[in-house]
């Protein structure tokens, strides 16, 4: 998470970056001029938001002329790896999910072989992992638990 994430769009895009996802809480001025600089490098632009933050301050973002294309929701405090899976952070992505059904969600935070099946059955279609992949003695295996329960339980809603 950074403070004026205007400051990062040119370099990230000169960089090759494919998407730039924003906390909604460091764009709560500019939001709409920080979705069309990020589109306009060709990258797919995606919000980010706390577990603090209620859901309805990413609205606007997916509802406007110029929409995020990516919601990620955090289901921990975001600093820092190894955190807990805060499974009370579901109702977030159920709640985008019905609401938003072709919207691609993403999860963060505390995501492994006991949690990515709350995940990808609330809705989620992205998931990030650290720790549980690459603190694996396999981390293959656990890429593919990882698909596997996001492909299936796209098939099932």
């Amino acid at each position: 998470m950074v403070t004026n994430p205007l400051d990062y769009v040119e370099p990230l895009g000169k960089a090759g970056a494919s998407g730039f996802t924003f906390h909604v809480e460091a764009s709560r001025e500019n939001w709409r001029e920080l979705i069309q600089r990020i589109k306009s490098k060709g990258m797919k632009p995606g919000v980010a938001l706390k577990p603090g933050t209620p859901i309805e301050e990413v609205y606007p973002l997916i509802e406007c002329e110029n929409p995020v294309e990516m919601v990620l929701v955090m289901t921990v405090e975001p600093g820092f790896g190894g955190q807990k899976f805060m499974l009370d952070m579901m109702d977030k992505v159920k709640t985008l999910r019905k609401k938003y059904p072709s919207l691609d969600i993403e999860v963060d935070g505390g995501l492994g072989p006991s949690t990515i099946e709350m995940a990808a059955s609330a809705g989620a279609n992205c998931i990030v992992a650290g720790s549980s992949v690459f603190g694996a003695p396999e981390p293959a295996h656990v890429i593919s638990l990882f698909k596997k329960s996001v492909e299936e339980a796209q098939k099932n809603n």
